[in-house]
C-alpha cells in the first residue's frame, strides 16, 4: 500500500509541474528565431513572413516574401513603424503589369518594381494610406517595399540590379 502511495504522490507531482513544463517549452519555442513566423495574424495586425536575404545594387538586404495571394493583399498593412532595412517583396508569377496601394499602411514606404531579369524598372515614393493605384509602367515581376528614402539613401535607381537567389522565386502563385 505505501508503494501505492508514493506512486500516487509522485503522479500528483509531476501533474503539478507538467503545466510549467508546458509553459517553459512554450518560451523556449517562442524564443526560436530561426522558425519562420507565422505568415496570418488577426485581422487588423501586421502580418510577419518568411524572410530571405537578396542584393539591391550592392546592397544586401533582408526582406520578408510574400507569394501567396493573401500575403500580398494584406502585405505591409497595419505597420505603425519599420526599422531602416525591413522590407517585403512580393513576387509574381510573370512580368505583368502591377499595381500597389498604401490602404491601412501607416507608415511611407518605397516601392521599385522589378523585371525577371533582375532591373529595377521604377521607383515610386507611396504616401502612408493613400487609396489611389500606382502602376507599373511596363510589365514587372518583383515589387520590393522598404522604408521611404531607402533606395536615395544606399544609391539605387532605376536600372540598378536586384539579385534574387532561384529558391526564393519559386515556387510564386499564379496570378488571375
Amino acid at each position: 500500500m505505501s508503494n501505492d502511495l508514493s506512486c500516487l504522490a509522485a503522479s500528483r507531482r509531476r501533474a503539478r509541474r507538467a503545466p510549467l513544463m508546458a509553459l517553459a517549452l512554450l518560451a523556449a519555442l517562442g524564443c526560436d528565431h530561426s522558425a519562420p513566423p507565422s505568415a496570418t495574424t488577426g485581422p487588423d495586425q501586421p502580418q510577419h513572413l518568411a524572410t530571405a536575404k537578396i542584393r539591391v545594387g550592392a546592397v544586401p538586404l533582408v526582406v520578408e516574401v510574400a507569394r501567396t495571394r493573401e500575403e500580398q493583399d494584406k502585405g505591409m498593412m497595419f505597420r505603425k513603424g519599420l526599422g531602416p532595412d525591413e522590407a517585403m517583396l512580393f513576387i509574381a508569377d510573370r512580368d505583368t503589369n502591377l499595381a500597389f496601394w498604401m490602404k491601412n499602411t501607416y507608415v511611407d514606404l518605397d516601392l521599385a518594381y522589378i523585371r525577371s531579369d533582375g532591373v529595377i524598372v521604377q521607383i515610386e515614393a507611396m504616401k502612408a494610406l493613400d487609396t489611389e493605384s500606382v502602376f507599373s509602367r511596363e510589365p514587372a515581376r518583383f515589387t520590393l517595399e522598404a522604408p521611404a528614402g531607402w533606395f536615395a539613401a544606399h544609391g539605387i535607381a532605376v536600372g540598378a540590379k536586384v539579385e534574387i537567389p532561384p529558391e526564393v522565386v519559386a515556387p510564386a502563385e499564379p496570378r488571375p
